[in-house]
Parts: structure tokens; sequence; C-alpha cells
């Protein structure tokens, strides 16, 4: 049986960093409030969209115990030049996107495309403003928060290949 390699994952990493790369967020269903539901692994989409924003930086780290990228595992990670076999996306709300709505689902989208015709460095996207959705990489479905605009979200993941 063939063995993936390092360099081949590498050069996965390399190919979805290439692409457009947002974070989804959605009001999920308010049952997932009462009884917890697991993450499928066959989606390809939110159960109920709000609206998702481009990353604000994409980038490759490595595995490093003094790395300032803490995940909630307690694994630690460095930018570096790359590329590596790990992809960091690290993502910036604005103030006003998706002010008042109750968030349940988090995923992070690769290859999506805005309709034709909106402002140039738009990076917040309602889901009708969206022509090709592009394909759902991870999801995540996290207890109900409700969206406060006076607070700048930020999240971030590391990918590994």
């Amino acid at each position: 049986m063939a063995t993936l390699q390092d360099d081949g994952r590498i050069a996965l990493a390399m190919a979805m960093a290439a692409q457009p790369v947002h974070l989804t967020w959605g009001r999920g269903l308010p049952a997932w409030d009462a009884v917890p539901e697991p993450e499928p692994s066959n989606a390809t989409a939110l159960v109920d969209e709000v609206g998702r924003r481009l990353a604000t930086f994409v980038g490759y780290v490595e595995p490093n115990p003094a790395g300032e990228i803490e995940l909630p595992s307690g694994s630690k990670y460095a930018v570096v030049a790359g590329p590596t076999r790990w992809l960091y996306v690290r993502v910036v709300f604005n103030f006003e996107d998706a002010d008042g709505e109750t968030i349940r689902e988090l995923g992070i989208t690769f290859g999506a495309a805005p309709v034709a015709g909106l402002p140039a460095g738009q990076r917040y996207f309602a889901p009708a403003q969206i022509a090709q959705p592009g394909r759902l990489y991870t999801l995540e479905r996290v207890p109900a928060f409700t969206r406060n605009g006076a607070v700048r979200q930020t999240f971030e993941y590391v990918l590994p290949f």
C-alpha cells in the first residue's frame, strides 16, 4: 500500500492555500442547545448559514512548544515562511458582521466565489452574495452564542495535511 509522504502533504497544503478561504458561520438548529449533535463527516454546507468572511491571514506553521498559536488541545505552533504540511487560518470578523445573530456552527470553506458586481475589497458575504459556495473542509458545532456588535470576533485554525 502506498503511503502519503510529507512532501505530498505539503503539496496539498499549498494547493489549498492558493484558493479563497472563508470562515462561514450559521444559526444551526435551536434543538442543538438542549442536545448537542455531533458533526457529520459528509456535510457540504452549514445547516443555516448566516454569512462568511474571507480569511484575514493564511500561512504555514509548524509545531513549536514556544509558538504563539495555541490550540484548545494545548498544542502550540509558530508561523514560518513555509511551505509546511500545516496551514494556519486566522479570520477576524468586523464589529457589524452578523450583529445580533445566534451562532451555533462554524465551517472553513475553500474555493468559494462571490456573485459579480459586488464592491471591490468586500470581505464579508451574506449567502445571497455567494455564486459558488466552495468546498466545506471543516465543520464545528459550538455552544450557541449571540454575536455582539461591540466585539471583533477572531477565530484561528491549524489545518493538518
